[in-house]
């Protein structure tokens, strides 16, 4: 249910806060108070536009609504200036992805906003609301498995006209690689041969000059010079033993390196043909890897690929008259589902219309004509195979209109209306304009009924209706004094006041006495004082 409410510079509000709780929440005050606007802040959540709302106070508007549910909580904000900001719970996202949120929370009904109410997805859904459980299910798995099989049909049928030149590149592209027969790693181990080869004359210069240090120089001499003259003075100081033992460890290292050396020498012999063979065979690797992969394993796996799209080609024509096959089997199965859904939904139609019209003449349009329009749709949808469309008239002269051609305060009661019979609305219902045009009995009605779904749903109404306002669980004013508008909750001897004040405009002890007979019997105990009032 929505918690809290706040809004900042909306057109004449500076600043508000409306606390809201559950069952039905009524909203009452003078003309021109600010009511309808609290309703337009909750319209801007549902992606309504902003244009006259941006306020004297500040370069932006900012309205925030706190949401709360079963384990659950959102914060939904929407800051409209030189540009708008969409958050919900502090994270910006696109406004569509707001709105999409809100709906979730939210459904609101009242005129010059985006009322759900009038998209064909929305009455779709209310009727759904009536059909039996799995019906639903039943289509959409036969509808996602023939798109399914569609899909692929239509991918392969794309591959295949295209399938000769796409088979000749692959056969070249797979002959290439397999010619080549690359091993991974092949390339880095070829190239630290070729490295040596090419620098083959650097490293006879290098090595050698290092072996005739360590042995035409004198090196190793000098060593075992050295370990000479330790030993023989570790005689008078066995300390000297320890750094001997050292020198001699490393003597017979220069020794191990310069035969080493002598080796590696010998080893050194130049062929130009293999290095020829290796610089040819590096560039094959590197055309390879830039074609297809930047290292030779993902050649190979490249080659892979290849192989397999090559034998799916290859088996195209078969795999397309298999397809073809189940996507008969599908496609009658869809229709079946789709049938069965049709034939559930014309039932729940028929039934709709029938307690639409006896609710909508409880609710003051006693000549009301409500249907529902099931169009066929040119192929199956993913929602069925018809689009449904609601149609009403107040006039039994007129033929039923869709549901744009209403009035505010129509709408709202066909809403409401709707939301006792399909129990298919947002957990916070909201209603402005409900009273519009009425009056007597059928106020009654329509509060009773505000009542019996606050039972339900969070309902907030803005309302001018005494009936409406004393069946009220939570009872809220809109006072505003100057440039300052606030929200008080009324309580006791206030909303009695504010109750007189709806019945007669005047707070005489007449109005006050009947104030609270309405209060205290939830409206029907002065039902004929207030209808000899209007």
């Amino acid at each position: 249910m929505l918690k809290r409410l706040e809004v900042r510079n909306l057109a004449v509000i500076c600043e508000a806060t409306l606390e809201l709780g559950p069952g039905l929440n009524v909203l009452t005050g003078e003309t021109g108070a600010g009511k309808s606007l609290l309703v337009d802040a909750l319209a801007l959540l549902l992606g309504a536009r902003s244009e006259g709302l941006l306020g004297p106070f500040g370069d932006s508007l900012l309205v925030t609504a706190f949401f709360q549910g079963e384990g659950e909580e959102r914060i939904l904000s929407r800051r409209i200036g030189n540009r708008s900001t969409p958050r919900i719970d502090g994270e910006v996202v696109s406004l569509k992805e707001l709105q999409e949120e809100a709906e979730r929370w939210l459904s609101l009904h009242a005129q010059h906003t985006a009322i759900a109410l009038l998209s064909p997805k929305r009455q779709r859904e209310l009727l759904d609301a009536l059909l039996p459980p799995g019906l639903l299910q039943e289509y959409g798995e036969a509808y996602r498995k023939h798109q399914a099989l569609l899909a692929e049909k239509r991918t392969l049928e794309e591959a295949l006209r295209a399938k000769t030149e796409r088979e000749d590149l692959l056969r070249f592209q797979l002959k290439e690689i397999l010619e080549a027969n690359p091993r991974p790693g092949e390339d880095q181990e070829l190239e630290a041969e070729a490295q040596r080869l090419r620098h083959l004359e650097a490293l006879r210069e290098r090595s050698g000059k290092a072996y005739t240090l360590l042995v035409e120089g004198g090196a190793l001499d000098l060593l075992q010079a050295a370990l000479r003259e330790l030993r023989a003075g570790s005689r008078f100081d066995p300390a000297l033993e320890a750094l001997a033992r050292d020198l001699e460890g490393a003597l017979e290292g220069g020794r191990a390196v310069a035969r080493e050396l002598e080796d590696y020498l010998e080893s050194l012999e130049g062929d130009p043909s293999r290095l020829a063979q290796l610089e040819e065979r590096l560039s094959l690797l590197e055309r390879l890897k830039r074609k297809y992969g930047p290292t030779l394993e993902e050649v190979l796996r490249y080659g892979e690929r290849a192989q397999e799209e090559l034998k799916a080609l290859e088996g195209g024509e078969e795999r397309l008259l298999e397809l073809e096959r189940a996507l008969r089997v599908a496609s009658e199965a869809l229709y079946k589902a789709g049938e069965r859904l049709s034939e559930a939904r014309l039932q729940a139609a028929r039934k709709l219309e029938k307690e639409m019209e006896a609710e909508l003449s409880a609710l003051g349009f006693p000549k009301a004509r409500f249907q529902v329009e099931l169009k066929p749709l040119p192929e199956p949808g993913p929602q069925g195979l018809e689009e449904i469309l609601f149609r009403f008239s107040a006039n039994p002269h007129l033929p039923p209109a869709p549901l744009s051609a209403t009035s505010g305060g129509e709408l709202s009661r066909i809403a409401l209306a709707l939301a006792l019979l399909t129990g298919a609305e947002a957990p916070t219902v909201v209603f402005d304009e409900v009273d519009a045009g009425i009056g007597g009995e059928t106020a009654w009605k329509v509060a009773e009924r505000l009542a019996r779904l606050g039972q339900v749903r969070q309902v907030l109404v803005v309302t001018h209706l005494p009936q409406i306002a004393a069946r009220a669980t939570r009872h809220l004013r809109v006072v505003k004094e100057g440039e300052e508008v606030r929200i008080e909750v009324l309580e006791g001897e206030k909303r009695i006041r504010e109750l007189a004040r709806l019945l007669s405009g005047q707070y005489t002890e007449a109005a006050l006495a009947h104030a609270r007979l309405l209060l205290e019997g939830n409206g029907h105990p002065v039902q004929d004082w207030v209808e000899a009032q209007e």
